[in-house]
């Protein structure tokens, strides 16, 4: 049977923050301002973020963000994997600003090979 190991590669995600009423409403916010944004990778963080970032950044990162973000209700992640190329399309608006580019990590499942 094949194990799994997971594997956090570095990646520098794009943040954005805001205040919205819920998720669905940060979506509907973002496909309007960029309609090929892949919302799969994309995490909306809603009340205390410091839990959520700290899975993504070193916790002085996650503190950092937090400070940044601390006078709205929502942040926003979004994932290299949410765009093709290599720079966020995702622009600042007076809705979404723009907080920043910040080097996290993101998880890949790896599958375990059997030994020879």
């Amino acid at each position: 049977m094949t194990g799994w190991t997971r594997h956090d590669l570095p990646c520098d995600i794009t943040v954005h923050a805001g205040n919205f009423a819920s998720q669905p409403a940060v979506f509907a916010q973002l496909l309007a301002d960029c309609p090929t944004l892949d919302l799969g990778h994309v995490e909306v963080l809603r009340g205390d973020p410091l839990p959520r970032l700290r899975a993504r950044f070193d916790a002085e990162t996650a503190d950092e963000i937090a400070a940044v973000a601390r006078v709205w209700d929502t942040v926003v992640l979004i994932l290299p994997a949410a765009y093709a190329g290599l720079e966020c399309p995702v622009r600042a608006t007076r809705i979404l600003p723009f907080l920043g580019v910040w080097r996290g990590r993101v998880p890949r499942m790896v599958a375990d090979r059997p030994a020879p």
